[in-house]
Protein backbone atom coordinates (compact mmCIF):
# COMPACT_ATOMS: atom_id res chain seq x y z
CA UNK A 1 0.00 0.00 0.00
CA UNK A 2 1.64 3.39 -1.51
CA UNK A 3 0.37 6.68 0.76
CA UNK A 4 0.73 9.83 -1.46
CA UNK A 5 3.75 12.42 0.68
CA UNK A 6 1.45 15.00 0.90
CA UNK A 7 -0.83 12.44 3.07
CA UNK A 8 1.27 11.05 4.84
CA UNK A 9 2.79 14.33 5.65
CA UNK A 10 -1.11 15.64 6.64
CA UNK A 11 -1.19 12.83 8.82
CA UNK A 12 1.71 12.98 11.03
CA UNK A 13 1.69 16.84 11.45
CA UNK A 14 -2.36 16.38 12.65
CA UNK A 15 -1.01 13.26 14.80
CA UNK A 16 1.34 15.11 16.12
CA UNK A 17 -1.18 18.52 16.98
CA UNK A 18 -3.11 16.27 18.74
CA UNK A 19 -0.22 14.40 21.07
CA UNK A 20 1.08 18.22 21.77
CA UNK A 21 -2.68 19.43 22.93
CA UNK A 22 -2.39 16.25 24.80
CA UNK A 23 0.42 17.82 27.09
CA UNK A 24 -2.64 20.54 27.80
CA UNK A 25 -3.65 18.89 30.65
CA UNK A 26 -0.27 18.06 32.52
CA UNK A 27 1.05 21.52 31.82
CA UNK A 28 -2.51 22.60 33.40
CA UNK A 29 -2.15 20.24 36.91
CA UNK A 30 0.94 22.59 37.54
CA UNK A 31 0.07 26.19 37.25
CA UNK A 32 -0.13 27.86 40.46
CA UNK A 33 -3.84 27.94 42.94
CA UNK A 34 -6.04 30.37 41.40
CA UNK A 35 -5.32 30.22 37.53
CA UNK A 36 -8.47 29.27 36.28
CA UNK A 37 -9.11 26.90 33.40
CA UNK A 38 -11.60 29.59 31.28
CA UNK A 39 -8.33 32.27 32.24
CA UNK A 40 -5.70 29.55 30.74
CA UNK A 41 -7.20 28.79 28.07
CA UNK A 42 -7.70 32.61 27.12
CA UNK A 43 -4.20 33.35 28.19
CA UNK A 44 -2.61 30.32 25.89
CA UNK A 45 -4.94 31.94 22.70
CA UNK A 46 -3.95 35.77 23.60
CA UNK A 47 -0.36 35.17 24.42
CA UNK A 48 0.55 32.99 21.61
CA UNK A 49 -1.06 34.93 18.97
CA UNK A 50 0.72 38.09 20.10
CA UNK A 51 4.02 35.84 19.68
CA UNK A 52 3.51 34.51 16.81
CA UNK A 53 2.06 37.48 14.99
CA UNK A 54 5.21 39.77 15.81
CA UNK A 55 8.01 37.07 14.85
CA UNK A 56 6.20 36.42 11.46
CA UNK A 57 5.97 40.05 10.58
CA UNK A 58 9.71 40.60 11.40
CA UNK A 59 10.47 37.12 9.54
CA UNK A 60 8.63 38.67 6.76
CA UNK A 61 9.72 42.26 6.72
CA UNK A 62 6.44 43.63 6.67
CA UNK A 63 4.81 41.94 3.99
CA UNK A 64 3.01 39.50 6.23
CA UNK A 65 -0.26 40.88 5.24
CA UNK A 66 0.50 41.78 1.33
CA UNK A 67 -1.01 39.76 -1.32
CA UNK A 68 -4.68 37.80 -0.58
CA UNK A 69 -6.38 36.67 2.12
CA UNK A 70 -9.69 35.31 2.80
CA UNK A 71 -11.18 37.25 5.49
CA UNK A 72 -13.78 35.16 5.56
CA UNK A 73 -11.85 32.28 6.57
CA UNK A 74 -9.63 34.45 8.72
CA UNK A 75 -12.47 35.36 10.91
CA UNK A 76 -14.06 32.15 11.10
CA UNK A 77 -11.07 30.39 12.23
CA UNK A 78 -9.94 33.14 14.18
CA UNK A 79 -13.87 33.12 15.81
CA UNK A 80 -13.61 29.31 16.04
CA UNK A 81 -10.34 29.16 18.17
CA UNK A 82 -11.69 32.10 20.34
CA UNK A 83 -14.89 30.40 20.90
CA UNK A 84 -13.66 26.89 21.73
CA UNK A 85 -12.15 28.43 24.93
CA UNK A 86 -14.79 29.74 26.12
CA UNK A 87 -17.57 27.22 25.55
CA UNK A 88 -15.25 24.28 26.65
CA UNK A 89 -13.88 25.76 29.45
CA UNK A 90 -17.38 26.85 30.50
CA UNK A 91 -18.82 23.39 29.95
CA UNK A 92 -16.33 21.38 31.78
CA UNK A 93 -17.28 23.83 35.04
CA UNK A 94 -21.19 23.38 34.23
CA UNK A 95 -21.39 19.53 33.62
CA UNK A 96 -17.85 17.94 34.85
CA UNK A 97 -14.19 17.40 32.99
CA UNK A 98 -15.89 13.50 32.04
CA UNK A 99 -19.34 14.71 29.90
CA UNK A 100 -17.85 17.92 28.84
CA UNK A 101 -14.78 16.23 26.86
CA UNK A 102 -16.91 13.54 25.49
CA UNK A 103 -19.71 15.65 24.33
CA UNK A 104 -16.68 18.14 22.57
CA UNK A 105 -14.53 15.99 21.74
CA UNK A 106 -16.38 13.13 20.45
CA UNK A 107 -19.05 15.13 18.66
CA UNK A 108 -16.07 17.26 16.78
CA UNK A 109 -15.12 14.19 14.40
CA UNK A 110 -18.74 13.57 13.24
CA UNK A 111 -19.21 17.41 12.64
CA UNK A 112 -16.12 18.10 10.56
CA UNK A 113 -17.15 15.02 8.58
CA UNK A 114 -20.38 16.72 7.68
CA UNK A 115 -18.86 19.88 7.11
CA UNK A 116 -16.01 18.61 5.19
CA UNK A 117 -19.07 16.50 3.02
CA UNK A 118 -21.19 19.59 2.34
CA UNK A 119 -19.34 22.74 1.94
CA UNK A 120 -15.87 21.08 -0.05
CA UNK A 121 -17.39 17.91 -1.43
CA UNK A 122 -14.90 15.55 0.20
CA UNK A 123 -15.93 11.94 0.18
CA UNK A 124 -16.65 9.83 3.45
CA UNK A 125 -15.17 6.07 3.10
CA UNK A 126 -16.48 3.38 4.79
CA UNK A 127 -13.17 3.41 6.50
CA UNK A 128 -13.59 6.85 7.95
CA UNK A 129 -17.40 5.91 9.24
CA UNK A 130 -15.31 2.78 10.98
CA UNK A 131 -12.68 5.02 12.46
CA UNK A 132 -14.70 7.36 13.31
CA UNK A 133 -17.10 4.72 15.59
CA UNK A 134 -14.09 3.09 16.94
CA UNK A 135 -11.88 6.38 17.94
CA UNK A 136 -14.86 8.36 19.27
CA UNK A 137 -16.43 4.94 21.32
CA UNK A 138 -12.85 4.77 22.69
CA UNK A 139 -12.51 8.35 23.29
CA UNK A 140 -16.19 8.01 25.66
CA UNK A 141 -14.72 4.65 27.48
CA UNK A 142 -11.35 6.66 28.15
CA UNK A 143 -13.07 9.65 29.94
CA UNK A 144 -15.74 7.62 31.55
CA UNK A 145 -13.01 4.96 32.51
CA UNK A 146 -10.74 7.60 34.23
CA UNK A 147 -13.91 9.38 36.20
CA UNK A 148 -14.14 8.16 39.66
CA UNK A 149 -17.14 9.78 40.87
CA UNK A 150 -20.83 10.01 40.01
CA UNK A 151 -21.74 11.72 36.44
CA UNK A 152 -23.14 15.19 36.44
CA UNK A 153 -24.90 16.15 33.53
CA UNK A 154 -26.05 19.55 32.87
CA UNK A 155 -28.43 20.70 30.08
CA UNK A 156 -26.60 24.24 29.75
CA UNK A 157 -22.98 22.55 30.33
CA UNK A 158 -24.33 19.95 27.45
CA UNK A 159 -24.99 22.72 25.15
CA UNK A 160 -21.85 24.74 25.63
CA UNK A 161 -19.93 21.25 25.09
CA UNK A 162 -21.43 20.65 21.60
CA UNK A 163 -20.94 24.46 20.92
CA UNK A 164 -17.45 23.73 21.60
CA UNK A 165 -17.14 21.06 19.34
CA UNK A 166 -19.00 23.03 16.49
CA UNK A 167 -16.25 25.99 17.45
CA UNK A 168 -13.55 23.41 16.92
CA UNK A 169 -15.06 22.03 13.27
CA UNK A 170 -15.50 25.99 11.70
CA UNK A 171 -12.11 26.92 12.99
CA UNK A 172 -11.09 24.01 10.57
CA UNK A 173 -13.40 25.30 7.62
CA UNK A 174 -11.77 28.73 8.03
CA UNK A 175 -8.13 27.51 7.73
CA UNK A 176 -9.24 25.41 4.72
CA UNK A 177 -10.46 28.42 3.15
CA UNK A 178 -7.33 30.39 3.64
CA UNK A 179 -4.96 29.54 0.37
CA UNK A 180 -1.53 30.93 1.97
CA UNK A 181 1.46 29.29 3.51
CA UNK A 182 0.52 27.88 6.87
CA UNK A 183 2.91 29.51 8.80
CA UNK A 184 1.70 33.00 7.50
CA UNK A 185 -1.67 31.41 8.32
CA UNK A 186 -1.89 30.39 11.77
CA UNK A 187 0.01 33.83 12.53
CA UNK A 188 -2.32 36.07 11.44
CA UNK A 189 -5.32 33.61 12.50
CA UNK A 190 -3.96 33.55 16.10
CA UNK A 191 -3.38 37.13 16.37
CA UNK A 192 -6.66 37.93 15.86
CA UNK A 193 -8.30 35.16 18.03
CA UNK A 194 -6.05 36.35 20.54
CA UNK A 195 -7.09 39.85 20.10
CA UNK A 196 -10.59 38.41 20.61
CA UNK A 197 -9.89 36.46 23.83
CA UNK A 198 -8.23 39.38 25.44
CA UNK A 199 -10.73 40.77 27.09
CA UNK A 200 -11.90 37.12 28.79
CA UNK A 201 -8.13 37.45 30.14
CA UNK A 202 -8.11 40.92 31.70
CA UNK A 203 -11.54 40.40 32.79
CA UNK A 204 -9.99 37.13 35.08
CA UNK A 205 -6.78 36.95 37.68
CA UNK A 206 -4.02 37.17 35.68
CA UNK A 207 -1.81 37.46 39.01
CA UNK A 208 -0.93 33.15 38.51
CA UNK A 209 0.96 34.67 35.39
CA UNK A 210 3.81 36.35 37.22
CA UNK A 211 4.76 33.73 39.69
CA UNK A 212 8.02 32.04 38.19
CA UNK A 213 5.92 28.42 38.26
CA UNK A 214 2.67 30.07 36.36
CA UNK A 215 5.63 32.02 33.76
CA UNK A 216 6.72 28.59 33.26
CA UNK A 217 3.72 26.80 32.76
CA UNK A 218 2.26 30.01 30.55
CA UNK A 219 5.65 29.44 27.93
CA UNK A 220 4.47 25.79 27.45
CA UNK A 221 1.15 26.41 27.39
CA UNK A 222 2.45 28.97 24.70
CA UNK A 223 4.55 27.39 22.48
CA UNK A 224 3.84 23.37 23.29
CA UNK A 225 0.04 23.34 23.55
CA UNK A 226 -0.85 26.21 21.27
CA UNK A 227 2.33 27.29 18.84
CA UNK A 228 3.19 24.06 17.76
CA UNK A 229 0.12 21.95 17.37
CA UNK A 230 -1.97 24.55 15.79
CA UNK A 231 1.29 25.14 13.11
CA UNK A 232 1.40 21.30 12.52
CA UNK A 233 -2.76 21.33 12.16
CA UNK A 234 -2.80 24.02 9.57
CA UNK A 235 -0.43 22.06 7.46
CA UNK A 236 -2.74 19.14 7.83
CA UNK A 237 -5.95 20.21 7.19
CA UNK A 238 -4.22 22.13 3.40
CA UNK A 239 -2.92 18.05 2.87
CA UNK A 240 -6.07 15.83 3.82
CA UNK A 241 -9.72 15.47 4.10
CA UNK A 242 -11.68 17.63 6.74
CA UNK A 243 -13.56 14.72 8.24
CA UNK A 244 -9.93 12.66 8.82
CA UNK A 245 -8.40 15.27 10.43
CA UNK A 246 -10.42 15.73 13.24
CA UNK A 247 -10.49 11.66 13.72
CA UNK A 248 -6.56 11.58 13.49
CA UNK A 249 -6.55 14.62 15.97
CA UNK A 250 -8.06 12.28 18.59
CA UNK A 251 -4.38 11.58 19.12
CA UNK A 252 -4.96 14.16 22.23
CA UNK A 253 -6.76 12.55 24.64
CA UNK A 254 -4.40 9.42 24.24
CA UNK A 255 -1.56 11.64 24.83
CA UNK A 256 -3.07 12.91 27.81
CA UNK A 257 -3.90 9.48 29.61
CA UNK A 258 -0.05 8.54 29.07
CA UNK A 259 1.29 12.02 30.38
CA UNK A 260 -1.29 11.55 33.59
CA UNK A 261 -0.14 7.93 34.23
CA UNK A 262 3.39 8.60 33.87
CA UNK A 263 3.43 12.20 35.81
CA UNK A 264 0.78 12.65 37.81
CA UNK A 265 0.26 8.92 38.77
CA UNK A 266 -3.19 8.21 37.45
CA UNK A 267 -4.57 5.01 36.53
CA UNK A 268 -7.53 4.06 34.59
CA UNK A 269 -10.35 1.08 34.92
CA UNK A 270 -10.18 -1.18 32.68
CA UNK A 271 -12.62 0.36 30.88
CA UNK A 272 -10.47 2.99 30.54
CA UNK A 273 -7.68 0.89 29.60
CA UNK A 274 -10.28 -0.83 26.77
CA UNK A 275 -11.02 2.70 25.73
CA UNK A 276 -7.25 3.31 25.05
CA UNK A 277 -6.75 0.33 23.11
CA UNK A 278 -10.08 0.96 20.53
CA UNK A 279 -9.29 4.93 20.54
CA UNK A 280 -5.60 3.76 19.03
CA UNK A 281 -7.52 1.16 16.68
CA UNK A 282 -9.51 3.71 15.16
CA UNK A 283 -6.58 6.24 14.38
CA UNK A 284 -4.29 3.33 13.20
CA UNK A 285 -6.78 2.32 11.01
CA UNK A 286 -7.83 5.83 9.78
CA UNK A 287 -3.92 6.74 9.39
CA UNK A 288 -3.04 3.84 7.26
CA UNK A 289 -5.75 4.69 4.92
CA UNK A 290 -3.78 5.69 1.16
CA UNK A 291 -6.70 7.76 -0.20
CA UNK A 292 -7.20 10.63 2.60
CA UNK A 293 -6.94 13.77 0.82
Amino acid sequence: MKISKSTLKGTLCVIGAGMCWGTTGTIQAFTPEGASSLSIGAARVAVAGIILFIYMLIKKRGGLLRGEWSVKGVLLAAAGLAAYQLTFFSAVRLTGVAVGTMVAIGSAPPVAGIFGRVLFGERLPWRWYAATVLAVAGCVMLVLGGNRGALSVSALGVFLAFGAALSYALEGVGLRLIKRDPYDVIAVVSAVSGLMALPWLLAGDIGWMLEPRGAACMGLLTFLSTIIPYTLFTIGIQNIALGTVYTLSLSEPLTAWFLSAVLLGERLSWIGSLGVGILFCGILLLACNKNQG
